[in-house]
C-alpha cells in the first residue's frame, strides 16, 4: 500500500465565506507562511494560471487550548441561518437580476430601496410559507419552488447568456 504526500498539511485561519449567484460558496484561509503558498501556486502554474484543482479537506477547529473544538449541533447542519433551499432563496431575494426576472415573468416589481424585503414577501406568498426557512421542510413549497421558481429563473438566465 502506497503512502500519499499531503499537498498542504498545517494550520491556518478562516479569514471569511461568501457565496454568491456566479461566484459560488468560496472560503478563506490566511496562511501563516507564504511558503505555505507554494503548493497552491504549483497547481495553477500546471493548469495554465487557472485555479481548479480538486482537493479533499478534513478540517477541525482547535480551541485556545489547542485541542480540537466539538462542533455545535447548529453549526453542523448551519441551523442558524436555515438549510440550503432557504439561503437559495434568500440569495435571490438579494438579487438585482433576480428581481428582473420576477418583474418580466410575473410582472411584480419592488420598490427601491426595499427590493429584498419585498421579493421575499412575494416568494413567501409564492410558496405558501410564512418563513423561507420551511422550503428545506414542507415538501410541496419546495416542489413549487423548484418548478416555477427556481427551475424558471435557471431557464431565464440561460436564454440571456448569464449562466
Amino acid at each position: 500500500m502506497s503512502t500519499i504526500t499531503p499537498t498542504f498539511s498545517g494550520e491556518f485561519q478562516l479569514a471569511g465565506w461568501s457565496e454568491s449567484h456566479n461566484g459560488g460558496c468560496k472560503v478563506t484561509f490566511w496562511l501563516p507562511d507564504p511558503s505555505d503558498l507554494d503548493a497552491f501556486r504549483a497547481m495553477t502554474v500546471r493548469k495554465g494560471q487557472q485555479a481548479g484543482h480538486r482537493l479533499a479537506a478534513v478540517l477541525v477547529e482547535i480551541g485556545d487550548d489547542e485541542q480540537p473544538v466539538q462542533p455545535t449541533t447548529a453549526t453542523v447542519n448551519n441551523t442558524a441561518k436555515g438549510g440550503a433551499l432557504a439561503r437559495l432563496a434568500a440569495q435571490l431575494c438579494n438579487d438585482v437580476e433576480f428581481h428582473d426576472f420576477v418583474y418580466h415573468e410575473f410582472g411584480k416589481s419592488f420598490h427601491q430601496g426595499s427590493e429584498a424585503n419585498e421579493c421575499a414577501e412575494w416568494m413567501r406568498e409564492q410558496c405558501g410559507i410564512e418563513s423561507r426557512a420551511e422550503l428545506d421542510s414542507n415538501e410541496e413549497a419546495a416542489e413549487y419552488f423548484h418548478t416555477y421558481i427556481r427551475k424558471p429563473w435557471v431557464q431565464w438566465r440561460k436564454d440571456r447568456g448569464l449562466a
